[in-house]
């Protein structure tokens, strides 16, 4: 489906019929040119490029200029925000996103993407249908090429195993009601899935493990460390740092060109932990949370 709109004496078109993999050939030249502002929605498309029924009814857009120029690009995995990328005018795209989101009765829990664009979109989105847009999250996406690699503490760095999938649930389950604010419930079986690729990594004492940090998204020059979580009664002892220093060299070692990771702004010990490591400031996100006003 594609449709026009007019905004002063620009015409932009929507593009909102395709794949992952036709949303990536229109989008990629863009996307790709910031790769670390974009590794969020890059890592989406790129996962559901590979394996389309990884998330069930994905929502794809580009929005562009008669000129054929891409503007802005929109993806959305249900039940989870709309993620958004914008170029130089793409405030132009958001009257024709919008239209076509409410026109499809597709919900918009909230949008997350780079804080200007997320933003501006969120007072579109509220002066076009009414309710509110709360900033419900604050973050920074950093990347690193090169490991500072902290003091070490007592312990090693090595993937979780299978017979700490239970304790890798728990603790999932603990970082999103902490750090995402999400009420879930325990998921042993996407513990499971996620040890069983590869993709948690641990700091052990011995046969007790302290840390958990998972690697995500790999796209074409790099990939995000996520879910970094200690519990309380092992935490301000260097282990959380260590662990992600760890990985982040290890990320590296296997030919990524960078490493990503997003921090929440409102908790400065892990942003400045970060930083120490090597990590780069690159930019802010906001997350808001649309809802809509009692009548």
């Amino acid at each position: 489906m594609v449709l026009s709109f007019r905004r002063t004496v620009i015409d932009v078109n929507l593009t909102a019929d395709h794949s992952a993999k036709g949303f990536l050939s229109d989008a990629g030249p863009m996307l790709y040119a910031h790769e670390t502002v974009n590794n969020l929605i890059l890592g989406v498309s790129e996962r559901l490029s590979n394996e389309p029924t990884a998330y069930e009814n994905p929502f794809f857009a580009t929005i562009s200029r008669d000129d054929g120029v891409v503007i802005l690009a929109a993806v959305m995995t249900p039940p989870h925000n709309l993620i958004l990328a914008g170029e130089e005018q793409a405030e132009l795209g958001f009257p024709i996103l919008i239209d076509h989101l409410h026109g499809h009765q597709i919900h918009v829990p909230g949008v997350i993407g780079p804080a200007e664009t997320a933003e501006a979109f969120s007072q579109a989105w509220v002066q076009m249908h009414g309710g509110n847009a709360e900033v419900s999250m604050r973050q920074r996406v950093y990347e690193l090429h090169q490991v500072r690699m902290p003091e070490i503490p007592t312990g090693e760095f090595r993937m979780a195993s299978t017979a700490e999938i239970p304790i890798i649930a728990e603790w999932i389950q603990a970082f999103e009601a902490e750090a995402l604010e999400k009420s879930t419930e325990l998921d042993v079986a996407r513990a499971d899935r996620l040890v069983a690729r590869g993709m948690m990594y641990v700091w052990s004492l011995g046969r007790e493990i302290v840390s958990m940090a998972m690697k995500t998204r790999p796209i074409a020059h790099s990939i995000t460390i996520g879910e970094v979580y200690t519990p309380p009664e092992h935490r301000r002892r260097g282990y959380a740092g260590m662990l992600v220093a760890c990985l982040s060299q290890h990320l590296l070692d296997e030919g990524y060109q960078f490493v990503n990771l997003f921090t929440d702004l409102d908790n400065p010990t892990s942003n400045k932990i970060y930083q120490d490591l090597g990590y780069q400031p690159v930019c802010d996100f906001r997350m808001y949370r649309f809802t809509v006003s009692p009548e």
